[in-house]
């Protein structure tokens, strides 16, 4: 029983683990700042789903998939800003007002991996849900200076629609995000 219960600790443990994001050069100081604004933008130039490129892996999995991606990706990209702005609510929110807004979080998802269906079905909470991997440059509107870039590798929990497993994903990016700018050290 003790071995078992061991096996579950370290289970739960790398579960944790996977989701992660740092900050690998820059500070996120100036975004701990109730009045900074955030523009979003997503950029999946180079990423691959399920280690192949997004057009052929739809097409692979055919017309269904390919017809409600889109809605999927908005759902996605929809909760991250709620979340974020729900974490992050003593500092920087996420906008769509241009003007207003002073600094830009370019997210740039280098792979996405949907997770198991079967695994989902199989472990519930403890399996691994969709994993997103990537970078983030956090860029000064005004002088177009990037004063962060952040590495990412994050998973949601489990979930039996695409859509919930890609939601999970980002919110857990968001998440991670918010932490970072409250962590900042203001010099």
């Amino acid at each position: 029983m003790k071995k078992y219960l061991l096996f579950i600790a370290a289970v739960v443990t790398s579960l944790t683990a996977w989701a992660d994001a740092e900050v690998k050069s820059g500070s996120m100081k100036d975004l701990k700042n109730p009045d900074a604004r955030v523009l979003v933008t997503w950029d999946y130039s180079k990423m691959t789903i399920e280690d192949k490129a997004p057009a052929e892996f739809l097409k692979e999995k055919g017309p269904d998939w390919e017809k409600d991606y889109p809605a999927e990706v908005a759902a996605g990209e929809a909760a991250f800003d709620v979340l974020f702005n729900k974490k992050d609510k003593k500092y920087a929110q996420i906008t769509d007002d241009e003007d207003a807004a002073q600094y830009e979080f370019i997210i740039h998802v280098d792979k996405f991996h949907y997770g198991s269906l079967g695994a989902a079905i199989a472990f519930g909470g403890f399996a691994r849900g969709a994993h997103i991997e990537g970078t983030v440059d956090v860029v000064k509107l005004s002088d177009k200076s990037v004063v962060a870039t952040l590495e990412f590798d994050c998973s949601g929990s489990a979930a039996y629609s695409n859509e919930a497993r890609r939601v999970l994903a980002y919110q857990d990016l968001a998440k991670d995000l918010a932490k970072l700018v409250g962590k900042a050290k203001n010099k």
